[in-house]
């Protein structure tokens, strides 16, 4: 007999697979979410990877919707930035695999700052051209983009 979400316990011991966690304090003891696929409750930040899986998905959806709200982008709703409608193709990154981007970008920027003429409104795009190629990378802040290009 399968227990319903009300006669499960509200707390305990993290269900994800010990074997695979990263965490040094595995397993972790607290509210238990719901129900998994697996049929594992599993403890807020637990490091098993299909809890990490899970997260990092939110994230990037979330950050998706975001963007896509942002830049006016229309078309299917739908989480795979390649059926989005508008002019432009997108893929949107989030998490520590774009942190060394943003980093580049926000010193490059403040470097501009500091050249910047009194009175120079226009906003700001670092161009990246790595060593090795003639083409080059656009990068500029979602509000800036969307106030050249958007609606």
């Amino acid at each position: 007999m399968r227990m319903t979400q009300e006669q499960l316990p509200r707390k305990g011991e993290c269900e994800g697979n010990r074997e695979k966690c990263g965490d040094k304090s595995c397993p972790l003891f607290g509210t238990l979410g719901k129900m998994g696929r697996d049929n594992k409750r599993r403890v807020k930040n637990c490091a098993d990877p299909v809890a990490r899986g899970k997260r990092n998905r939110r994230k990037g959806d979330s950050k998706a919707r975001r963007a896509r709200k942002q830049l006016g982008i229309g078309g299917a709703n739908t989480r795979h930035e390649e059926h989005w409608g508008g002019d432009l193709r997108v893929e949107v990154k989030a998490g520590a695999q774009v942190a060394v981007i943003w980093t580049k970008y926000l010193l490059a920027e403040t470097q501009s700052k500091q050249q910047r003429s009194i009175g120079d409104p226009r906003p700001f795009a670092l161009i990246a051209m790595p060593d090795g190629t003639t083409e080059g990378l656009v990068v500029m802040r979602l509000t800036s983009f969307a106030q050249l290009f958007g609606e």
